[in-house]
């Protein structure tokens, strides 16, 4: 991460630690601002093997129209998928 007029990249020392059986690493909040990252964003983690890096980045979804709100449109989702069998059967009938 470069800022304008830095000679230096900015970085930081992280410890991993154990969540279920993935292991974890917080993110800066610098880094976090700047790449527009908040809690609950989905990030994307790759790994270049040949480099020996991981790489994160924020995945960017298509926005709700206003009047949407995220709860909503989940348990719709949530609804869907749990009844997909018998609404499938009722558009027969």
């Amino acid at each position: 991460m470069r800022k304008k007029g830095e000679g230096q990249d900015k970085r930081y020392s992280r410890r991993l630690g154990k969540v279920g059986n993935s292991l974890s690493a917080s993110i800066p909040k610098e880094f976090a601002n700047v790449l527009g990252m908040d809690k609950g964003d989905e990030i994307e983690v790759t790994c270049d093997e040949q480099r020996g890096e991981v790489i994160m980045k924020k995945v960017e979804r298509n926005h709700l129209p206003k009047n949407v709100r995220p709860e909503v449109l989940a348990a719709m989702n949530k609804a869907i998928n749990k009844y997909d069998h018998a609404l499938r059967n009722l558009k027969h009938r």
